[in-house]
């Protein structure tokens, strides 16, 4: 009986608004798009240098540094033509990381 009221009061409380919640959605696919660029980049960059060095830290380093470098690159050039957003920084530096870390390509 306590969850059905509770579970009352919420829905009463929750602001449904459909185009507000596209608007949100929309703005998470571009940090979506970022994330998974940075992923496979670094990921990717991070396999290669593990076959080549078998050096499993130095690649991580390379891989993240290589991922978080071409986000920055991709945001000097939005800053110029249509304008960067400090959260597409945010999400190449996760990207980055996880690819690293997580998963990695092999070659």
């Amino acid at each position: 009986m306590m969850y059905r009221i509770l579970a009352i009061i919420m829905l009463l409380c929750i602001n449904l608004q459909a185009q507000r919640l596209n608007e949100v959605l929309d703005m998470h696919k571009d940090k979506q798009l970022h994330v998974g660029y940075t992923y496979i980049i670094s990921s990717a960059t991070t396999s290669y240098i593990l076959k080549k060095t078998r050096n499993k830290k130095k690649a991580i380093l390379i891989g993240i540094g290589t991922g978080i470098t071409i986000g920055i690159v991709k945001e000097l050039h939005d800053a110029r033509f249509k304008g960067a957003e400090r959260g597409d920084i945010v999400a190449d530096i996760a990207g980055s990381v996880m690819g690293s870390l997580i998963v990695t390509i092999p070659f």
